[in-house]
């Protein structure tokens, strides 16, 4: 019975997981026009957006804080890879905001030829750098997350 109730968690995590990788995604474009939009910004209806997409982050959170602690009472060993992900995702989006900040400063100095201008363009490299350092550390997780659910089939 543990089994199939540990499963069944299982699976609603990877589905909170696959709703977080939708939303940055909305995240990510709305943070696109968001840039379209200068030098005039429209930050109004962008920090619309920021408030949607941090309701969303809390929700998927919260649910999977609660999984996690389902999982730790059944099965603890389940709940290692359901924790790293937490914390990479909290990772990612640290590094997520520090990087739409960064393209945003360097395209309102991209017209300036100087030091800055490529003190910032290494900054948004070093950035990405590390976002895709995190995102291939989630992905390892997710991945022995599907090992685990095969174990418990």
């Amino acid at each position: 019975m543990d089994g199939v109730t540990a499963y069944g968690l299982l699976r609603k995590f990877q589905q909170l997981q696959e709703e977080r990788v939708h939303t940055y995604k909305i995240f990510h474009e709305g943070h696109k026009i968001y840039l379209s939009t200068g030098p005039n910004y429209d930050f109004i209806q962008f920090r619309t957006l920021v408030q949607d997409i941090t309701q969303d982050f809390k929700r998927i959170s919260e649910e999977i804080i609660k999984i996690e602690c389902q999982l730790r009472n059944m099965q603890p060993e389940l709940t290692l890879h359901v924790i790293k992900v937490q914390d990479y995702e909290k990772r990612q989006l640290e590094l997520m905001a520090r990087l739409q900040l960064a393209k945003q400063e360097l395209q309102d100095m991209q017209h300036i030829e100087d030091a800055e201008n490529d003190i910032l363009m290494r900054e948004v490299h070093h950035l990405k750098k590390e976002l895709a350092v995190v995102q291939d550390k989630i992905n390892q997780n997710m991945e022995a997350v599907c090992y685990q659910l095969a174990d418990l089939m």
